[in-house]
């Protein structure tokens, strides 16, 4: 992972010796081995497009919602995917408010990159006239608590906010037939996102001249 998205701090030597016999021993502070996931809980909210995903000490909310937009220029007959992630000092001390700081925007980059390389969500089908307007997604990404592995669990919370996500069924209609008309739940059902598969990242870290890995 980035170092922009961990924790760092200056180590005293006797840290170091500490942390370098525990990866020898392949013991850690919470038992887990090298290869052993942090317990996942993912909890859904009352409404679509709403799930918290915990990842150990680490909390992330994933929202998803979705307006009409122009597609962009190169690609017409395809919807458009954005991710916005939201850093409290509640979190992390370390954490600043306002603007999103460098941690932020590149733990944005990173799920935005697994999902859209990946091709993980049908943009295509978010087409409703093509070269004119086309759904636009987005995913708001709330960091509640910071405790380590911030990408694997902004990740999961992406990827439950969307498969929840349900966006309104809409049709064509008026005099010339290209008027978009969107249809109110109570009269048409939504429409749930067509999502091929789900990338699910994996952080691994490289300790002692890369001779040990751990997940």
């Amino acid at each position: 992972m980035d170092s922009k998205l961990a924790n760092t701090w200056r180590l005293t030597v006797n840290e170091k010796n500490f942390i370098k016999t525990a990866l020898l021993s392949e013991i850690r502070i919470d038992g887990r081995k090298p290869f052993e996931f942090r317990n996942i809980i993912i909890n859904f909210g009352s409404e679509d497009g709403l799930a918290e995903v915990q990842l150990g000490q680490t909390r992330v909310m994933g929202i998803v919602t979705a307006k009409l937009v122009q597609p962009y220029q190169d690609r017409p007959n395809e919807g458009i995917l954005t991710i916005y992630t939201e850093f409290s000092p509640m979190a992390d001390l370390s954490f600043e408010t306002g603007r999103p700081g460098e941690s932020a925007v590149e733990l944005g980059r990173i799920v935005d990159r697994g999902l859209r390389e990946s091709r993980a969500v049908d943009t295509e089908s978010l087409c409703i006239v093509s070269g004119k307007l086309v759904w636009g997604i987005r995913i708001d990404l709330h960091i509640l608590d910071n405790g380590g592995n911030l990408v694997d669990a902004a990740n999961i919370a992406a990827l439950a906010a969307l498969m929840t996500f349900r966006r309104p069924e809409c049709s064509l209609g008026g005099e010339d037939g290209q008027e978009v008309i969107i249809h109110p739940p109570e009269m048409m059902e939504p429409l749930p996102l067509i999502v091929h598969h789900l990338p699910i990242a994996i952080t691994f870290g490289f300790f002692i001249d890369e001779s040990i890995v751990m997940s």
